[in-house]
């Protein structure tokens, strides 16, 4: 699989590309499903003796997670945790509405951890922002784990859309200036991801993000490859925009090249939002992949 050099993309092009709107016609079917099928996960785990869990991790309002503990009755001691970091372009969502997974993994004996942060476009279009709200939150959740039960040395980060760029970019923080030892994550999952900012910031995206160059060396994950020494799971579905796509083949090589412990999963058939419908079921694309990342 190939894809046109960005370089030579022109603008409507460039900005056709990172528009997702224009590569999913069912989008807004597809998120209705979303909603929903969080709304009674959400529901079901209720009714099975977990409550979620609503805490804050930072002293702005915004700043708060959802956390589902182990279900009561399959309590697992020293369980592994799923942070899941949502999508929206950067610019919406809802830790409330990105549940879909929480049933299935609660029945493997898994914990997870949803967190809120700020709209790109309520910080001013400051990525770095959002960035260092998630690196809050998830140094909130390593520090907070064996009192709820879960492993803090068994943390997997998973992301999609622009949560799977945040998500990796998490893996390149340097993690000594919070205390750590090493990084929190065992292992990271992203899906439909970006990893190179530089042709995103000369998209109509630049309309409400802030690109400077600061933000382009800080949040190109591409550009710090030596920081993912856990292993990797990238995923994409061979029906998103050819942008996307590409994103995805460049950093896994780049990866590939380092040697890096790595797999790469293609969602055969699905356009970027129906890839996150998969995370509702065991048996879809995104769980496979993430279950083999957690060997549970």
């Amino acid at each position: 699989m190939r894809a046109m050099d960005w370089r030579d993309l022109t603008q409507d092009q460039l900005d056709w590309a990172y528009d997702q709107t224009q590569h999913a016609p069912n989008m807004t079917e597809v998120m209705t499903r979303c909603d929903e099928r969080s709304a009674q996960a959400r529901a079901l785990v209720k009714a099975q003796g977990t409550q979620v869990q609503r805490m804050a991790y930072g002293l702005t309002a915004v700043e708060a997670l959802d956390w589902y503990p182990s279900q009561t009755q399959k309590a697992t001691p020293n369980a592994p945790l799923v942070f899941f970091i949502h999508g929206g372009a950067w610019r919406r969502g809802q830790a409330q509405d990105y549940a879909m997974g929480v049933a299935w993994l609660l029945q493997r004996g898994a914990q997870v951890v949803v967190p809120d942060f700020a709209a790109v476009t309520e910080v001013n279009g400051r990525l770095l922002t959002m960035a260092e709200q998630l690196q809050r939150a998830l140094a909130f959740t390593a520090q907070k784990a064996s009192a709820m039960g879960a492993n803090p040395n068994r943390i997997y980060v998973v992301g999609h859309s622009s949560g799977a760029h945040l998500a990796a970019c998490l893996a390149t923080h340097n993690w000594a200036q919070e205390g750590f030892e090493k990084t929190p994550i065992c292992g990271l999952m992203c899906c439909s991801g970006m990893y190179e900012l530089e042709p995103v910031s000369l998209s109509a995206r630049s309309q409400y993000v802030t690109f400077t160059p600061e933000t382009l060396q800080a949040l190109s994950p591409l550009r710090h490859l030596d920081a993912f020494t856990m292993p990797v799971a990238l995923l994409c579905g061979d029906q998103e925009s050819p942008e996307f796509k590409r994103q995805a083949l460049e950093f896994a090589q780049a990866l590939s090249d380092r040697h890096t412990d790595l797999t790469l999963h293609w969602g055969a058939g699905l356009n970027h939002f129906e890839m996150l419908e998969t995370f509702s079921q065991p048996d879809g694309a995104m769980p496979q992949a993430l279950q083999d990342l957690m060997r549970i």
